[in-house]
């Protein structure tokens, strides 16, 4: 499995992004561009507008535009719904909850090529496709095909969906909190895989609100807080004591340790 691309090109940019909710802002002009082999990381508090970007960037949801504002993907204004699928693969708590209790492991990851929530058309299923099904389980570990999703812990659905988010070897993996509800050796076990995913070539950008699941190969960080953005650039930069501290409301100790990221209160 090969992910091709063009480093150092954009494949993302927002340019003075607003948007709001029940005439609630959640997001306030918002400029943001991200590179091809660039990994990052958004952080915020829960409510801090995270979400709303990731799907914004995935067309669930829809800025209000003005003439100075316009979103880009691969450099166009104009990417269809298809054409995306192909380039971004998207994993979020809400995909968990459309996928059937009664679905296989490997119809669920399978149906990423059809952009459904489950196998919906076995007939149109090439044996190409078997064998990047194949790939793709080894690559993340699933050797449970056969099991039902209703009987997976949320360490191992989260794995399906990633998997099913990169059967199509998109070039930019998009992961909206990939370590929520997870216990601590599922979520290392999850980070662990990002790592081999980044060493294919695939780009990652996700979010999180709890920095100790930001990996080491993330080069690139950016503070979210109320719908704004409040630092950004190289980790050695923007994670610091006063940042973070700053971006929850309440006095931390930042340290990294083996290149992760821990927080303690101040005593």
């Amino acid at each position: 499995m090969e992910w091709y691309a063009l480093r150092n090109a954009n494949w993302l940019e927002l340019k003075n992004i607003n948007i709001s909710y029940k005439q609630n802002n959640i997001i306030n002009n918002i400029n943001l561009s991200l590179e091809i082999g660039q990994n990052t990381v958004l952080i915020g508090a829960n409510g801090s507008g995270k979400s709303t970007i990731l799907k914004t960037i995935t067309k669930l949801k829809y800025p209000i535009y003005s003439k100075n504002s316009h979103i880009k993907l691969f450099n166009s204004k104009n990417i269809n719904i298809w054409e995306l699928r192909s380039k971004i693969g998207f994993v979020s708590s809400e995909i968990d909850h459309r996928i059937k209790s009664h679905m296989k492991v490997s119809d669920i990851i399978i149906s990423g090529f059809q952009g459904t929530f489950g196998l919906i058309n076995k007939m149109k299923i090439s044996s190409e496709h078997d064998m990047r099904l194949i790939k793709v389980m080894h690559k993340l570990n699933i050797d449970f095909p056969n099991k039902f999703y209703s009987q997976l812990s949320d360490g191992q659905k989260r794995k399906v969906l990633i998997a099913r988010a990169i059967i199509n070897q998109p070039k930019i993996l998009i992961l909206d909190e990939p370590t929520t509800n997870l216990d601590l050796k599922s979520r290392y076990l999850l980070l662990s895989n990002l790592r081999e995913l980044l060493k294919l070539g695939v780009t990652i950008f996700y979010t999180t609100n709890n920095i100790e699941s930001i990996i080491p190969e993330v080069s690139r960080i950016i503070l979210l807080k109320k719908g704004e953005i409040i630092n950004d650039g190289k980790p050695s930069k923007v994670m610091t004591t006063s940042n973070i501290s700053n971006l929850y409301d309440y006095k931390l100790n930042l340290v990294n340790q083996d290149g992760y990221w821990r927080a303690f209160p101040k005593i």
